[in-house]
């Protein structure tokens, strides 16, 4: 893809602009002495690509400042977009876009806003609704959209992190989201992983999931099946018990059988055999025996109560014993003669047999005799299936195994096991990348690529000019190894600090081309890489030491050979370093392009921008 800042234009209150122009495939460097905006182009760049909030100084630039612009070549459209400057540190939200030629810069309006023009770069990076994080952490939300602006991590090499020697490689890892998005982005970054792939592994991991609702459920519905299996076995014997089944039938035909009851099979008779028959008439003489004993049992109890009231009248005979004694009244004689003969009746009612004690004991003999009869008979048929108490009971059951057998027979419609293996078949089906292979094979890159760069500068390294680059996947780091050793070497100074970070940024941008990766715009904006050579020195002058000199021009020769190796490749590639060096020191090199010198008065907001207080 070409594309490369063609432009930034500060636009200021008082109508008057600044206009920094960059080249394609060169290394565009800004020079000049401290405090003169240099490093506010960083903070404009990341201000206008939608930043939170902003890192422009107050002090000159954005006091004066209303709007900020960018220029953009993208292919062959040539696009700007600008952002309105902060307003006392509160970001703004008012927007400008165009894609519109003119000769000279147009003064920006609010025609746009941030989700129109962040889209608009989304579509030019690839970056789409399928762009998502894997994983989400303390600050990051899991499965959401990947931002643009995590991207341009690997896009700048700012002043905080050149002579950084805590392994920290990239910029804003000191705000807790970027540090979670980096090891979430690098490996799509990079083009170890691609969007294909995650769709691929997202649509797996849906589908595992389902397979393992489906097991789960399969599981419970296997627990369910056997327990309905023993379930159908008791209540198909239970059923044979009551007589509401042959009992020579069996299995699925038995169970066919249940479902099929209802409170008509007894009526219509369709279960009926002889032993049933026999059933049903062993209840008959059994209540009938019930009855009879019932009886005996109260005409006993009748017949003591005549003792009972022949025990109350003796007084009577004893009167009788002695009647010559008693003196009587008229009708003594008649009362005593009725009571005699009642006594009479009564001893001859309490003494003797009737005929109705005859008949009934008779007709429990012959009854208990045809009952046994009926029992033997019925020991003929096999004993579990005569177990019961009386016929009613057959008909409480058949109401409550018609009920079972309808819930049971729901269930086992609706819990069928599910088929696994057409979920097992997509999964098999589809193919992902080993991205295992390709991370370790694009470590061993990166590590080629940074050792081709040491050659480069070889000298500026002094000690470590043979060592062997160790790239740390897990860290995003990199370190310096002596050969046929197994520990990284503490490399020290803040020069060779500074040469890891151009080596490692490079790598990157290097793994990115060759992996053919689109995330990442092919530019780089370097903060001053002469800052170790320079310190915080604020003086309009310093006298830089020969061997300085000569470690700075190679860190430009660095550069300048990688946008030589691009260009040999048909590649586009841009590079914006922010210097304090002499520009003579390297304007010699073929790639080298001077934008502007920050001295003798000029600088990134010259005098005539700023709005003079009256």
């Amino acid at each position: 893809m070409n594309y490369y800042i063609n432009k930034i234009v500060i636009w200021f209150k008082n109508g008057t602009f600044r206009e920094l122009k960059f080249l394609p495939n060169k290394v565009n460097v800004i020079t000049g002495r401290s405090n003169t905006g240099k490093t506010a182009i960083i903070d404009i760049i990341d201000y206008c690509f939608f930043a939170s909030r902003s890192k422009i100084s107050e002090s000159t630039i954005n006091e004066n400042a209303l709007w900020y612009s960018i220029e953009i070549k993208i292919n062959n459209d040539l696009i700007t977009f600008a952002r309105k400057a902060p307003l006392l540190s509160q970001v703004s939200d008012e927007y400008y876009f165009t894609n519109e030629i003119t000769e000279e810069p147009k003064k920006p309006y609010k025609n746009s806003d941030k989700k129109t023009i962040m889209t608009f770069f989304e579509s030019i990076f690839g970056i789409t609704s399928n762009t998502k994080l894997q994983k989400g952490g303390n600050f990051l939300k899991g499965n959401s959209k990947i931002s643009i602006r995590y991207f341009q991590m690997f896009n700048t090499i700012s002043g905080n992190i050149i002579e950084n020697d805590s392994g920290i490689f990239f910029d804003k890892q000191s705000e807790d989201r970027y540090r979670e998005a980096l090891p979430r982005i690098f490996d799509l970054a990079v083009g170890i992983e691609t969007i294909h792939n995650i769709e691929k592994k997202d649509e797996i991991e849906k589908l595992k999931e389902k397979l393992k609702k489906a097991l789960r459920k399969n599981d419970r519905v296997s627990n369910q099946s056997e327990s309905f299996e023993e379930e159908k076995v008791e209540l198909i014997s239970q059923a044979k018990k009551y007589s509401l089944l042959p009992y020579d039938i069996k299995g699925d035909e038995a169970w066919r059988r249940i479902c099929s009851l209802s409170i008509n099979s007894l009526a219509d008779n369709s279960f009926s055999s002889e032993r049933e028959k026999l059933e049903d008439k062993q209840f008959s003489i059994s209540n009938k025996i019930k009855n009879l004993k019932k009886f005996n049992v109260q005409y006993e109890s009748y017949k003591k109560s005549l003792k009972l009231l022949e025990n109350k009248i003796k007084p009577l005979e004893y009167l009788r014993e002695i009647d010559k004694e008693l003196i009587k009244t008229s009708i003594f004689d008649e009362i005593t003669s009725k009571l005699a003969n009642q006594i009479a009746l009564i001893k001859n009612e309490r003494g003797s047999k009737t005929p109705l004690n005859i008949s009934v004991n008779n007709k429990l003999t012959e009854l208990e005799n045809e009952l046994e009869i009926i029992k033997n008979e019925l020991k003929l048929y096999p004993e579990q299936f005569y177990n019961f108490t009386t016929s009613h009971e057959r008909y409480f059951f058949l109401g409550e195994i018609s009920a079972k057998a309808k819930i049971f027979g729901k269930s086992n419609e609706e819990v069928k096991l599910e088929d696994t293996s057409k979920i097992e078949d997509e999964i098999n089906r589809i193919d992902i990348d080993d991205t295992s292979i390709k991370k370790d094979l694009s470590c061993r890159a990166i590590e080629e690529f940074i050792a081709e760069y040491i050659k480069t500068v070889d000298e500026s390294l002094e000690n470590y000019k043979d060592y062997l680059p160790v790239f740390n996947y897990s860290t995003k780091s990199l370190g310096l190894r002596k050969p046929k050793t197994t520990y990284i070497e503490n490399v020290g100074s803040s020069s060779n600090q500074m040469f890891l970070h151009l080596f490692f940024t490079l790598a990157m941008h290097d793994l990115i081309m060759q992996n053919k990766a689109t995330f990442v715009a092919p530019y780089i904006i370097i903060d001053q890489p002469s800052r170790p050579y320079y310190g915080d020195e604020s003086e309009d002058e310093k006298k830089l030491s020969s061997s300085d000199q000569s470690k700075i021009k190679s860190a430009f020769k660095l550069l300048n050979k990688f946008i030589n190796d691009r260009n040999a490749k048909n590649k586009n590639f841009q590079i914006i370093v922010l210097e304090h060096i002499p520009a003579e020191l390297i304007d010699d090199m073929e790639n080298i392009n001077i934008v502007e010198v920050f001295r003798d008065g000029n600088a990134l907001v010259k005098a005539a921008n700023i709005t003079h207080q009256k």
